[in-house]
């Protein structure tokens, strides 16, 4: 395992929590990309098609969706099929924070790297939501 980077980020959702990273390409809409019972990607996202949602770091450049993503994310909460966390590019859709707060999965984003090009998929990267940063571990 490499040695771990710290990577300076935005918070935005409270908790710290560690698993490996899964890193989709594009934006991602929790309403329709995502089978809420099983997590699994369905949207036509190339980079993760067919990927599971469960236990990740969903690292992503940002949400796509409507007012009523925070649902969806809640769901997958309920399901036990979401995302740990989300590491974004940019400033997620209001609805799906709101939807991570209730299922109270760290977001962080606007991180100081390009997090789409310096993590990859299965490193073991922890989110701090509070303290705004990205340890990122490489893989096991």
């Amino acid at each position: 395992m490499s040695a771990p980077r710290v990577i300076r980020a935005r918070g935005l959702v409270e908790g710290t929590v560690s698993g490996p990273a899964l890193v989709a390409q594009e934006p991602v809409s929790f309403l329709g990309d995502v089978a809420i019972t099983t997590g699994e990607i369905v949207g036509e996202l190339p980079s993760v098609k067919g990927r599971r949602l469960g236990g990740t770091v969903l690292v992503f450049p940002g949400s796509m969706g409507s007012a009523g993503a925070w649902r969806f994310l809640y769901q997958l909460y309920k399901h036990n099929t979401h995302p740990i966390a989300l590491v974004a590019r940019v400033l997620p859709d209001p609805s799906v924070v709101q939807g991570a707060i209730l299922a109270k999965i760290p977001v962080v984003c606007e991180a100081d790297e390009d997090v789409l090009k310096t993590i990859e998929n299965g490193d073991v990267v922890t989110v701090d939501g509070k303290a705004g940063t990205i340890t990122v571990r490489g893989r096991n």
